[in-house]
């Protein structure tokens, strides 16, 4: 069984509480990492994705992991950066090839590179890390080269760098966006106000029904076109994250009230299934079965304390974090760790730690 979350919090810099001691991140760390690496290990390649990387660096913030999260990040730019991230984000796939371990594929995935140039600026902050600060700043001019300004729709980052864009499309992956994400960038520059802008239009446009697609083509006038594919017409395995994210948004965000209101369509499914829909046709609503807790987790800041919601905690933490669920593990610990109050986003996009303010300023008992 998932061992509850402890209750005593670890010492932190005068500039903010500390996070607590996670136990969740502790058995994901036991099975999940290796060599300062997150292992998918469902591939027979054993191969290690920028996303991986990407949430274990902010698991570790959120524990206050420090030693972890260096190792993360030192593996991920030797390996994955040719050495220096400030000047080459990372590739997204790496692992075993005929017997060498070596990139397997050089293209970036942008919500990793955007996940880790959050994780430096947030453990700059937190930690009192100019290095890392200044590592997330220039990581946010290399991300600015991906950005391009489509008409009607606005500025919206390409999920990497090959293979996107057309003459007259780009293809989006609405799952990439996590607006509080882009609220913490534009502290740092106004310019990812923009962005934050053209990725919700994107978010909503893309679901005209209240369903997420996996993925979404725009004609470069802004218009959603209408592929016929299992990557434009399904939500699945990618989407489930557009729910999530939009979910562990701060209340304060005029957006996030428009998108819980916007994807009350999943919500009802959920309810209907105890378990969000493992793939749903985002035109017809057609699912096919119920999908895993991991799904579920991810639904949780939508259920509030419904019955549906009592069965996904439930299910969640009777289960345990096992070595060959890399996906599964990472949106439990998402779902779970909001869900319980560990970590949560300001307005501003700034992680925070609710369970351990709440502990530090608790009255001694008496």
């Amino acid at each position: 069984m998932i061992k509850k979350l402890v209750v005593s919090v670890m010492l932190g810099c005068a500039m903010a509480p500390a996070a607590w001691a996670w136990d969740l991140w502790q058995d994901f760390k036991a099975v999940g990492i290796e060599n300062s690496r997150v292992v998918d290990y469902s591939d027979s390649r054993a191969v290690t994705t920028s996303e991986g990387q990407s949430y274990g660096m902010f698991f570790a913030l959120v524990d206050g992991d420090r030693a972890s999260f260096e190792q993360l990040l030192a593996w991920t730019e030797n390996n994955l950066s040719q050495g220096d991230i400030t000047k080459n984000l990372p590739s997204w796939l790496w692992g075993r090839d005929a017997g060498s371990w070596v990139i397997l594929d050089t293209n970036n995935a942008v919500d990793s590179d955007m996940w880790i140039a959050y994780c430096l600026l947030e453990a700059g902050r937190l930690w009192e890390r100019p290095d890392y600060t200044d590592k997330g700043r220039k990581m946010l001019e290399l991300l600015k080269t991906q950005v391009r300004d489509i008409a009607n729709l606005g500025k919206v980052l390409l999920p990497g760098r090959v293979g996107f864009e057309t003459d007259d499309t780009v293809k989006l992956n609405p799952s990439y966006y996590p607006l509080f994400i882009l609220k913490r960038f534009a502290l740092e520059d106004a310019y990812w106000n923009e962005v934050y802008d053209g990725s919700l239009r994107v978010i909503l446009r893309s679901a005209p029904a209240g369903i997420s697609p996996d993925w979404a083509t725009f004609s470069k006038s802004g218009d959603l076109i209408n592929v016929d594919n299992v990557d434009n017409t399904i939500g699945s395995y990618n989407s489930i994250r557009v729910y999530l994210w939009a979910g562990m948004m701060s209340p304060r965000d005029p957006s996030y009230r428009l998108l819980k209101n916007h994807f009350q369509p999943m919500v009802r499914l959920t309810e209907q299934l105890n378990m969000p829909p493992e793939k749903v046709n985002v035109n017809t609503l057609e699912v096919n079965q119920a999908a895993g807790d991991g799904f579920g987790a991810c639904l949780l800041p939508y259920l509030g304390n419904s019955k549906t919601a009592e069965f996904v905690r439930t299910v969640l933490l009777n289960s345990p974090i096992e070595k060959d669920n890399y996906y599964r593990n990472v949106l439990a610990l998402y779902g779970i760790g909001f869900d319980q109050g560990t970590f949560a986003f300001d307005v501003d996009g700034k992680v925070y730690f609710p369970k351990a303010q709440a502990q530090k300023t608790a009255p001694a008992a008496s």
